[in-house]
């Protein structure tokens, strides 16, 4: 049957037998096979990608790996505990040295740099909320941790990190020995670097100092000699009239920079900018006064320096370039971190132009204006100690270059030659090679002292002398 103009056939009617509702409609799967199912999938993944790797993937040590201590294996737990994962990163990327990151990245990590079951599970995480931390050791001296721990804004005045002064003293110090394992060699060469400088740093100020074994067992071989100066005192004269005080801590800057002026023009705009990044990088410690009181400065050794005392514009170790070279760099046996790798040039030069301006009012009054700001005059001692200690000489002395105690000593005191020698304290003389030494037996000790904690554990460890090896040690300064 067609419609009336003829054009499509109607829809024929449905028989009445064919049932007009659909049959009841089944799960193919049931509610326990999807939960057996899912459990099942959850658990392939969990052990293909954790389980599986860690029983059957064990990459022998790299040459940079050491053991860690009993302390750092509880600071790791600490670490752990506390959540660090979430934030801070454990391995550098090719790309981070690659792209120049070298004082913050100096290595990328290899799979054996986190040998052995103290490493295990790995602490590699996903963000860099925080900095990185795999090569955290000797970055900064102890103390300096201390005071970041309690308030992360003591240290780093913009720092987000939520503040751990909850921590007992014990897990803060094995948090502590815990960041300041991680490096290997490399992390462990820089410790005892840092360690031996803060220690020489406190006797050349008088101050009290329980020594390490190195410099214990240096003192006293030098008393048996005759060598020590029992009744040296830190103000006593050197031959070029500074006392011995000074010229260590002039040494803790390269030569080229003992009479480098400050290469920016004094305007308001500069100084202005210097304040700025004073009040966020350097009031933690420094105060926000300039006076060195700063909120840091209770758990620190050795005090960071006062820009509020007199006669600042005529002090030896003052100079615009003395200044640039420790925010550059750092300072040697001072719990001061280097900027090198987190301000501009022109920036660090910029707050070198306006800390001249402090003991003026650059920080008490509410701009810094160009008549603040004080030139600085070399007193006579320095001029004569310059000129008999030219710059090329540290540059030309024929050192070793390629030994890595003897790069970390070249740190500590940058401006020291390899004939130059320096009465720490007026008390005890140092040369770059017996600092070296020094260095050498400190780092010894250390991976001595972490071995036989592995070893008490019973870690799968390498023998003794390969860890002993310097072969491919390299000194990568803070």
């Amino acid at each position: 049957m067609t419609d009336r103009s003829g054009r499509i056939p109607s829809h024929p009617q449905i028989p009445p037998q064919v049932p007009q509702t659909s049959p009841r409609r089944t799960m193919l799967m049931s509610p326990a096979m999807v939960v057996i199912g899912g459990l099942l999938a959850f658990f392939t993944v969990v052990f293909s990608v954790v389980v599986l790797p860690i029983e059957t993937y064990t990459p022998p040590p790299s040459d940079n790996w050491l053991p860690i201590s009993d302390e750092a294996h509880a600071g790791r737990q600490v670490f752990l505990a506390n959540g660090c994962v979430y934030c801070h990163s454990g391995f550098s990327r090719p790309q981070d040295v690659f792209e120049g990151l070298y004082y913050l990245y100096p290595r990328a990590s290899e799979p054996g740099d986190f040998h052995g079951t103290a490493q295990s599970p790995n602490v590699l995480g996903t963000a860099r909320t925080g900095p990185d931390l795999s090569h955290e050791g000797g970055q900064h001296p102890d103390t300096w941790h201390v005071a970041h721990y309690a308030n992360p804004r003591n240290t780093t005045p913009v720092s987000i990190m939520p503040s751990f002064s909850y921590l007992s003293q014990d897990d803060r110090d094995a948090l502590i020995a815990y960041n300041q394992s991680r490096g290997g060699k490399d992390g462990m060469l820089r410790q005892a670097a840092v360690r031996m400088g803060n220690q020489l740093m406190r006797l050349n100020m008088n101050m009290d100092v329980t020594a390490d074994a190195a410099l214990a067992d240096l003192l006293d071989e030098l008393r048996a000699s005759g060598s020590y100066n029992a009744d040296g005192m830190p103000s006593d004269r050197s031959p070029s009239g500074l006392p011995w005080k000074a010229v260590w801590m002039i040494n803790s800057f390269g030569r080229g920079y003992w009479l480098m002026p400050d290469p920016l023009d004094v305007t308001q705009q500069n100084l202005i900018r210097g304040r700025a990044i004073f009040l966020s990088r350097c009031s933690g410690c420094h105060g926000v006064e300039g006076d060195g009181a700063g909120t840091a400065a209770r758990s620190f050794m050795i005090p960071p320096f006062d820009f509020t005392q007199e006669g600042l514009p005529g002090m030896p170790m003052t100079s615009s370039g003395m200044f640039y070279h420790r925010i550059l760099t750092a300072g040697p046996g001072t719990a001061m971190e280097n900027f090198g790798t987190r301000l501009s040039v022109e920036d660090i030069w910029r707050v070198v132009l306006f800390l001249r301006t402090i003991p003026n009012g650059g920080l008490t009054e509410p701009l810094p204006t160009v008549d603040m700001y004080e030139p600085w005059t070399p007193p006579p001692p320095l001029q004569a100690y310059v000129e008999s200690h030219p710059i090329g000489a540290a540059l030309t002395d024929g050192g070793d270059r390629s030994d890595p105690f003897m790069n970390a000593a070249r740190w500590v005191a940058p401006g020291m030659a390899t004939g130059d020698e320096i009465m720490i304290g007026g008390a005890i003389p140092m040369t770059l090679d017996r600092l070296a030494d020094l260095i050498r037996a400190e780092y010894m000790n250390l991976v001595d002292a972490a071995y036989a904690d592995a070893e008490a554990r019973g870690d799968d460890l390498p023998d003794l002398d390969t860890l002993h090896s310097t072969e491919r040690l390299v000194f990568h300064a803070p």
